[in-house]
C-alpha cells in the first residue's frame, strides 16, 4: 500500500462502526502500511527471531486448497520488529518447495536461537530452518514424515512431546485421517515416535495446538475434523506416544448444518476453571462454536452455541484484548479486509462481533504484544494481498 493511501486504523474503525467503538471496547490503529511479503501470506507466527527483545514475524508464502502456486511463493520470510511494531520492508527470503504453507518456531537445536519448522501442503517432508544470530534463517534441511499416497498437510506445532527437554514436531495428515509425530534430540534432528502416524479422526485440519488438557500433566493434542464436524483430542502418554483419538460432535445444542467443516481450532480458559477450552472456526462462515472442557479433555458444546462472528473465517484466535481477564475472540476473514473480534464474557459467551480493518485481504490472525506497552496487538497474515499487517491495541475506548 503506498504511503500516501495509509489512513489510521482508529479512523477507520470509526467510520466502519457509525461512531466508534462503545466504552470499554479496545481500539486498534494500524503501526505502519502493510509490509509485502509475497503472494499468499499465511498465518503468522510472533518470536523474537533476532534476541532483541521485541517479537518479530515469521510468515510461509504458498499456495492453499486448489490454488495453484505462483513463481513468487513457496518460502519462509523473517520480518524484524522495530520495538514500536512497525515491521522492516526488508524481510528476510528462504525458498521452499512450491506448497509451503505453513510454519512453527522455536529453538530446536538448544542454542537460545528461535529455529522454524515449514510443513508444505502437497508434500510429507517438513523444512528445519535454523535460526542465526542476526535473526535469519539458514538454509532447509528436509525430514520425511512419513511414506504415503495423498500428502495433504494443514497445521504443524511444536512442543515437547516426551517430556525430555527437547522441542518435538507434530502436524496433521489430512488424507492419512492422522496426525505425524517427530521427537528431537535437541541438536535440530527428528526422528519419528514409535507408532506414529496416530489415527486422528476422518479429516484432521488446521491450528495443532499441543497443550495439556486431560489433567495428566502430560502434553496432548488437540484439533479440529473438518469432514467429521467435530474436535478431535489424541491423548499424550509423556514418552512421545498418543492413545487413541477421541472425538467430540459440534451438534450438541448447534444445529448440524450450522456446524459443518470446523476448520481450525484456538484453546483458552473461557469459563474461568482453570481448563482449556475450545473455538472452532466453521469453514467460511460467520459462526463459531465453543466447546467446553470438562476438566479432564472430554468437551461439551457449550448451551449457547453457535458464536456469530463478523467476518467469514478460516482461523480464530484467543487473547484478552481489554484486560479484564477474559480471553476475547479474534477471527481471520476470508474474501475481505477485515477480522472479527468478540470480547468475551467469561462464561463461554461473547458480545456481538465488531470488525477491524486490517489493510489487507483475506487475513489470518495471530496475537501478541509487538510494542512492549503490555496489551496484546493483533498482526495478519493477508493471503490475497501478500502482506503482513500490525493492529497496536491502544487501550480501550472511554
Amino acid at each position: 500500500m503506498p504511503t500516501s493511501a495509509f489512513v489510521p486504523l482508529s479512523i477507520a474503525l470509526t467510520l466502519a462502526n457509525c461512531g466508534g467503538p462503545p466504552p470499554g471496547t479496545p481500539v486498534f490503529e494500524l503501526a505502519s502500511p502493510p509490509v509485502p511479503v509475497g503472494p499468499m501470506a499465511g498465518r503468522p507466527v510472533l518470536a523474537d527471531m533476532d534476541l532483541d527483545g521485541d517479537l518479530d514475524v515469521v510468515i510461509a508464502c504458498g499456495p492453499c486448497c486448489g490454488r495453484e502456486p505462483d513463481p513468487d511463493s513457496g518460502h519462509v520470510r523473517v520480518i524484524h520488529n522495530d520495538g514500536t511494531g512497525s515491521l522492516s520492508s526488508i524481510c528476510d527470503r528462504t525458498p521452499l518447495l512450491d506448497s509451503a504453507l505453513g510454519v512453527a518456531v522455536g529453538d530446536v537445536n538448544s542454542d537460545g536461537i528461535p529455529d522454524a519448522v515449514a510443513f508444505h501442503h502437497n508434500d510429507y517432508r517438513l523444512a528445519i530452518l535454523l535460526g542465526r544470530s542476526e535473526g535469519l534463517l539458514g538454509a532447509p534441511a528436509y525430514v520425511p514424515m512419513f511414506e504415503g499416497e495423498s500428502p495433504h498437510v494443514h497445521s504443524v506445532a511444536l512442543a515437547d512431546i516426551n517430556a525430555d527437554g527437547h522441542l518435538d514436531v507434530a502436524a496433521t495428515l489430512v488424507d492419512d485421517h492422522a496426525m505425524a509425530v517427530l521427537l528431537g534430540d535437541g541438536a535440530g534432528a527428528f526422528a519419528p515416535a514409535t507408532g506414529q502416524p496416530y489415527f486422528a479422526m476422518r479429516h484432521p485440519y488446521g491450528q495443532l495446538n499441543l497443550v495439556e488438557i486431560t489433567g495428566d500433566g502430560h502434553t496432548d493434542a488437540l484439533m479440529t475434523d473438518v469432514r467429521g464436524n467435530g474436535l478431535t483430542v489424541l491423548a499424550g502418554s509423556g514418552t512421545g506416544m498418543f492413545s487413541p483419538t477421541t472425538g467430540f460432535r459440534l451438534t450438541a445444542h448447534t444445529p448440524l448444518e450450522s456446524a459443518e467443516r470446523p476448520v481450525a481450532a484456538a484453546v483458552g480458559d473461557l469459563d474461568g476453571d482453570g481448563d482449556l477450552d475450545a473455538v472452532c472456526a466453521i469453514d467460511e462462515s460467520r459462526l463459531a462454536v465453543v466447546m467446553i472442557n470438562q476438566g479432564d479433555g472430554v468437551y461439551t458444546e457449550h448451551r449457547d452455541n453457535p458464536v456469530s462472528l463478523a467476518v467469514h473465517t478460516t482461523g480464530v484466535a484467543l487473547a484478552d484484548l481489554d484486560g479484564d481477564g477474559t480471553p476475547d475472540l479474534i477471527a481471520g476473514g476470508t474474501r475481505t479486509n477485515a477480522i472479527s473480534v468478540s470480547l468475551g464474557l467469561g462464561d463461554g459467551r461473547f458480545e456481538r462481533a465488531r470488525t477491524i480493518d486490517t489493510g489487507g485481504t483475506s487475513p489470518s490472525v495471530a496475537v501478541a504484544d509487538m510494542n512492549g506497552d503490555g496489551r496484546p496487538d493483533i498482526v495478519t497474515g493477508n493471503y490475497d494481498s501478500g502482506t503482513v499487517s500490525v493492529l497496536l491495541n491502544r487501550g480501550n475506548a472511554e
